[in-house]
């Protein structure tokens, strides 16, 4: 990974999930990357866990509750539309599973020293999601 820090979107898996958004604006392709963190019970590979940490916070942003910055994320936003009203409940089981059960993207963080870190973000962007 070339990329790699604390926030939602700073990393490869995230700025990729964000080129792919850019490219084909659609609520779909969100709702997609949480489909995915929750498609495998027992492990949530580090791509799956980026893209849908990216997709949560990138929600929270659409919904006017956070001021996160994703490179220039408003003109893709604003292609999408008002996000699904059930998205935000989506994203925070998706959110669950990755800081609370079995995922690379967590296990990363553990070994990396920022794990507190990587836990208030988390936290931050489900406050933003209520």
């Amino acid at each position: 990974m070339g990329s790699w820090a604390s926030g939602p979107f700073d990393n490869d898996d995230a700025a990729d999930f964000l080129m792919e958004l850019e490219a084909a604006p659609s609520w779909d392709m969100v709702r997609l990357a949480f489909a995915d963190v929750m498609v495998d019970e027992d492990y949530v590979e580090l791509s799956e866990g980026a893209r849908g940490c990216a997709a949560a916070a990138l929600l929270t942003v659409a919904l006017g509750k956070s001021d996160v910055s994703a490179q220039d994320i408003h003109m893709t936003l604003e292609a999408m539309g008002p996000p699904p009203e059930d998205l935000a409940a989506v994203a925070k089981i998706a959110l669950k599973r990755l800081s609370t059960g079995d995922s690379e993207i967590r296990e990363l963080y553990l070994d990396s020293g920022s794990y507190n870190t990587w836990l208030a973000t988390i936290a931050a962007i489900e406050e933003a999601l209520n």
